[in-house]
């Protein structure tokens, strides 16, 4: 069977375009990877056509995160990275959250490898994804308070906290 064509990041970016419209809020060229950024309301509608198009044919998710951008300014974004067998072409996804309740519906309906990605995204940046089927911690204990890899996360390390035992040296009275 012979390989098909792949579609450069700016064909890639057509299609979408064409697609979605300005629900597309910008398509750049990463190393020859598209990078398309969407609509939150559009991610999913996204993913799907990606992955249905018969010249995209994104089949092989690879990975899905969050970046915080709350420092400056920002909320959060998701970014998740997929790849055509057939084409031999990537695509970048991404979508910009709010910073106070950062929310976007699952991919695991599109791609079942999201599930587990999605999960450690929601467990370490807070990130919830709607309509999730298990969205229950995966790296941290249930104990574990909070998302440590938001930058409002306050590192132990950098707290300074009273020691509660005695001081070297002061002698303890039994």
């Amino acid at each position: 069977m012979p390989a098909s064509r792949s579609l450069s990041p700016a064909e890639i970016g057509d299609r979408v375009r064409a697609r979605f419209g300005d629900e597309v809020s910008s398509v750049e060229d990463s190393h020859g990877h598209a990078v398309v950024t969407v609509s939150p309301t559009r991610w999913v509608d996204l993913a799907t056509f990606l992955r249905d198009d018969a010249d995209l044919s994104f089949d092989y998710f690879d990975f899905l995160t969050a970046v915080d951008r709350t420092p400056q300014g920002g909320g959060f974004e998701v970014v998740t990275h997929v790849y055509s067998i057939g084409h031999n072409q990537h695509c970048r996804m991404k979508t910009e959250l709010g910073a106070d309740d950062p929310r976007v519906a699952t991919l695991s309906d599109v791609w079942a490898g999201a599930n587990w990605c999605e999960r450690e995204t929601w467990d370490l940046f807070g990130v919830v994804f709607d309509g999730h089927p298990h969205l229950v911690k995966l790296v941290l204990s249930e104990q574990f308070e909070g998302h440590p890899l938001r930058k409002s996360f306050a590192l132990m390390t950098r707290e300074a906290k009273p020691w509660p035992g005695a001081v070297e040296g002061e002698e303890v009275e039994d």
